[in-house]
């Protein structure tokens, strides 16, 4: 074996050593390959590995589950989750074996989180419609992507009129993208009546509901969208006030047919205690533009789930603008405005006759906006 006895020599070497290999990489008629496993010892070490499961004699790590343990070795953790980085871990002295405690809400899942990691073993799990939003929720947790890969199809075939609002709030609480896509792509017109004749939707927070009024995922008629909001309003006008305008920019108007922008969209902004009167001015302004828009524009019943996300994106910037505008640009007039909430109806959109705002009464204002 040739000796460098020189720093020069020895640099020397190792820039050729580097071209060598270079070399041989660059060249076609190099092939390298990885040395082929044997198949039955494949077989052999899966099987001896899958005997190790909830093994507290050869365990180096503890996953605490409220009030019980789950034995574990940290490699098979390691390759299947976070579980080492993620959860809250510490070291006991006693056993001499490390313990993760996961978070709370898993407390009462203590089946489940044992069939997943015995899954983690052998690779294979049982997921049924009772336990997937279970190992779902633990696979998102800690990263398990395999299982949630698995179990994501299965969720999603779930989804319908009874399941929509506890996988929506899944998807929201795991902030999952894809789970909540596929609950709006869900969304259709039936499941909404469903879901809105329910004290549930009346009771979901401003969040949800503001989501699903913005998301080009659902698919149903603009006018339902519209109801849908202003049923929720009225439910609790005087607390949801501040939220109307917030809410109410994220319909496009439109998209609604001109009958029902008279019939019901007016009749609703005219009567509703849910709105101050600054909203409902500017209300006003959003529905005449789009009644103009709408007579040019989409058909009736033309859902929003069909525009393109350059339709869509510039509808909503349009509305935006529109809002911003101060109500004293509205180019029509409504006569001194009436403040008496006595003279205006509180059933909203569901049911009331036509009530006067200011000294305009609201066929007047009808044809002002209308006409």
């Amino acid at each position: 074996m040739k000796k460098f006895t020189k720093p020069a020599q020895v640099k020397s070497a190792y820039k050729a050593w580097q071209s060598a290999l270079a070399s041989e990489s660059a060249s076609p008629d190099t092939k390298k390959t990885q040395p082929k496993l044997n198949d039955e010892w494949q077989k052999n070490l899966v099987t001896r590995l899958s005997l190790l499961q909830l093994d507290d004699g050869t365990s180096d790590v503890d996953i605490i589950v409220g009030e019980h343990k789950i034995p574990s070795h940290k490699t098979v953790l390691l390759l299947n989750s976070d579980l080492l980085t993620a959860g809250e871990i510490s070291y006991n002295s006693k056993s001499q074996k490390m313990e993760i405690e996961l978070l709370p809400e898993f407390s009462a899942m203590f089946e489940i989180v044992k069939t997943v990691i015995q899954s983690f073993y052998t690779g294979k799990i049982s997921v049924s419609h009772e336990n997937a939003k279970g190992i779902y929720k633990f696979a998102s947790c800690y990263s398990v992507s395999w299982l949630t890969e698995q179990t994501f199809p299965i969720l999603k075939g779930m989804i319908n009129a009874q399941t929509f609002a506890e996988l929506f709030d899944l998807a929201q609480n795991l902030s999952c993208k894809s789970l909540t896509t596929a609950c709006l792509q869900k969304f259709d017109e039936k499941l909404a009546a469903a879901m809105t004749s329910t004290p549930e939707w009346l009771e979901q927070d401003y969040y949800r509901v503001k989501l699903i009024s913005l998301s080009t995922d659902v698919q149903i008629p603009e006018i339902k969208m519209f109801e849908m909001v202003c049923k929720w309003l009225d439910h609790k006008p005087l607390e949801r006030n501040s939220l109307s305008l917030s809410l109410l920019s994220n319909i496009h108007f439109d998209l609604i047919d001109h009958t029902n922008l008279i019939n019901q969209v007016f009749t609703w902004i005219n009567n509703s205690n849910s709105i101050d009167d600054k909203v409902r001015l500017n209300l006003f302004k959003i529905v005449s533009t789009a009644s103009q828009k709408n007579k040019l524009g989409y058909p009736a019943g033309f859902s929003r789930s069909k525009l393109s996300t350059q339709e869509s994106a510039s509808s909503t910037s349009s509305t935006s603008s529109t809002v911003s505008t101060a109500s004293s640009s509205i180019g029509f007039s409504f006569g001194s405005v009436n403040t008496n909430p006595n003279s205006q109806s509180t059933s909203g959109l569901f049911g009331s006759s036509p009530t006067n705002f200011g000294n305009t009464s609201s066929n007047s204002c009808r044809n002002s906006l209308f006409d």
